[in-house]
C-alpha cells in the first residue's frame, strides 16, 4: 500500500486521495480547482471552529494522558484536514510558502498540539508522524491558494480590480488575517512574483487542463477520500458498493447523474465487458473485476488504475481486504526501509564529503610539502652562496 496522505482510523491505515493533481515535488502550485470539484467541500474560513468526533478510544493502550475522554478519535478524515489547516494557520509564524520551509522546530510544535487532538494506538507513533507529515506537505498547496483567494474577496470588497493572473503585488494591502503584513510581503517578494513560481503555476494549469481523449480528466469527489465515499455510499446502499457504483458516485453531476466527460462514460463498455466474461447474473459479478476495467478504461498509467484515485488495487479495496492494525508488520517494515534508506543516504553524504575533507586536506598537505621543499633548496643555495663570500673574503 502506497503512503501518501494516509491516516490512522480505528486501527486501520486509509489512504486520503488529494485530488490527483500533478505537482513538482516540494513545490507550491496555484491550484485553481473546478467548481465541480468542490461539491462536497465545506467553507474553511471558520474551521477552528469545527467539533471533532469525540467517541471514546476503545484501547488501553493508547498514547496520552488518562482523560481519555477529552480527546476525540482519529476517525473522521475531514475534521483531521480542518485541524491541520487550523493548526497551521494558527502557528503560522514566518513566511513559509511550502511546508519544506517550515524549521523542525515549528513542525513539532504544530505536531504536539495535533497529538492533543487525537489518538491512536502508541505502536503507530512513527507512522502516524509520518502520514502527518505527508498530510501537511499536501493541505500546504492548498491553504495558500486559499489564502490567495481569499486576498481576492478582500480586494474585490474594496472595490479593487484585482486578479490572480500576472502581477500579484497587490496581495500585500489583503492579505488574510492569520497572515502578518511582513510576511505577506516576504511571501509576495520572493516566491509568489518569481518567475520559477510562475513557471510552476502555469504547469499545474496545463497538467489539470490536459486532454485525455478529447477531455479533461476530472472528478466531482472533491477533496474526500475515496475510502469516505466508499462508506457514504455503503451506508446509502446498506451493502458495499460495486466498483460501478462507487464511480459513477464520484465521476456523474449530482444534478443530472450524467457522466462528466465522455471518457467517464466507458464505463457503459465495461458493463457490458462484464456480461461476456461472467454471464447474465450480475449478482455473480465480483464487486470489480480489474482486468476488465483496465481494458476498457486504458489501463494503468503512473502506476494507478483511472478512477480510482491512488488506491493501486480497486478490486481489493472494494471487497475490503485493506490492511488493518493485526497485519500491518508490511507497512511498518515499509516506513522501516524508507527510514534506512534516507538513513543510509545520508550516511553515504557525509561520507562523501568526509572524503572530500581528506583529498582537500591531501591536496593541501601535498602544496604544503612542495612550498617547504622549494623554501629547503632557496635556503640551501642561500647557504651556498654565503659559503662561497667566506672563502674569496678570506682569500
Amino acid at each position: 500500500m502506497q503512503l501518501t496522505c494516509d491516516h490512522v482510523i480505528e486501527g486501520e491505515i486509509e489512504e486520503v486521495n488529494d485530488n490527483d493533481i500533478e505537482r513538482e515535488e516540494d513545490e507550491e502550485v496555484d491550484d485553481n480547482l473546478d467548481d465541480s470539484s468542490q461539491d462536497d467541500i465545506e467553507d474553511e474560513d471558520n474551521i477552528c471552529d469545527d467539533n471533532f468526533d469525540d467517541d471514546q478510544p476503545s484501547s488501553s493502550s493508547v498514547r496520552g494522558s488518562n482523560i481519555l475522554e477529552q480527546v476525540p478519535r482519529f476517525t473522521d478524515q475531514i475534521s483531521v484536514i480542518r485541524a491541520i489547516a487550523c493548526i497551521l494557520k494558527t502557528m503560522f509564524d514566518d513566511p513559509w510558502t511550502s511546508w519544506k520551509k517550515v524549521d523542525k522546530e515549528h513542525r513539532d510544535a504544530m505536531w504536539e498540539h495535533f497529538k492533543g487532538l487525537y489518538v491512536w494506538p502508541e505502536a503507530t507513533d512513527v507512522l502516524a508522524r509520518k502520514v502527518w507529515e505527508d498530510c501537511m506537505k499536501k493541505r500546504f498547496p492548498d491553504i495558500m491558494r486559499r489564502a490567495r483567494e481569499e486576498s481576492l474577496k478582500l480586494a474585490k470588497a474594496a472595490n479593487v480590480n484585482a486578479s490572480l493572473e500576472g502581477d500579484l503585488n497587490w496581495l500585500k494591502d489583503y492579505h488574510p488575517n492569520w497572515i502578518k503584513k511582513e510576511y505577506s510581503e516576504k511571501m509576495i517578494n520572493e516566491v509568489w512574483t518569481t518567475s520559477k513560481w510562475k513557471r510552476l503555476s502555469q504547469l499545474g494549469k496545463n497538467n489539470r487542463n490536459k486532454l485525455e481523449d478529447g477531455s479533461v480528466s476530472k472528478h466531482t469527489g472533491g477533496s474526500i477520500s475515496i475510502h469516505q465515499h466508499k462508506k457514504r455510499t455503503q451506508a446509502t446502499l446498506k451493502r458495499p458498493p460495486t466498483g460501478v457504483e462507487l464511480y459513477a458516485r464520484l465521476h456523474t453531476k449530482r444534478s443530472t447523474q450524467e457522466y462528466i466527460t465522455p471518457k467517464a462514460a466507458k464505463v457503459k463498455a465495461y458493463e457490458s465487458a462484464m456480461v461476456a466474461k461472467f454471464g447474465d447474473d450480475t449478482s455473480c459479478h465480483p464487486l470489480l473485476d480489474n482486468e476488465t476495467w483496465c481494458d476498457v478504461s486504458g489501463g494503468v498509467k503512473k502506476g494507478r488504475i483511472y478512477g480510482f484515485g491512488s488506491v493501486s488495487d480497486p478490486a481489493s479495496f472494494l471487497e475490503g481486504t485493506s490492511s488493518t492494525i493485526t497485519s500491518q508488520e508490511v507497512v511498518y517494515e515499509r516506513v522501516r526501509n524508507e527510514m534506512r534508506g534516507e538513513m543510509d543516504a545520508k550516511a553515504a553524504e557525509m561520507e562523501a564529503k568526509h572524503q572530500q575533507m581528506r583529498e582537500e586536506m591531501d591536496a593541501k598537505a601535498a602544496a604544503i610539502d612542495v612550498k617547504q621543499q622549494q623554501i629547503d633548496a632557496k635556503y640551501e643555495a642561500m647557504e651556498k652562496m654565503y659559503a662561497a663570500l667566506q672563502n674569496m673574503m678570506r682569500n
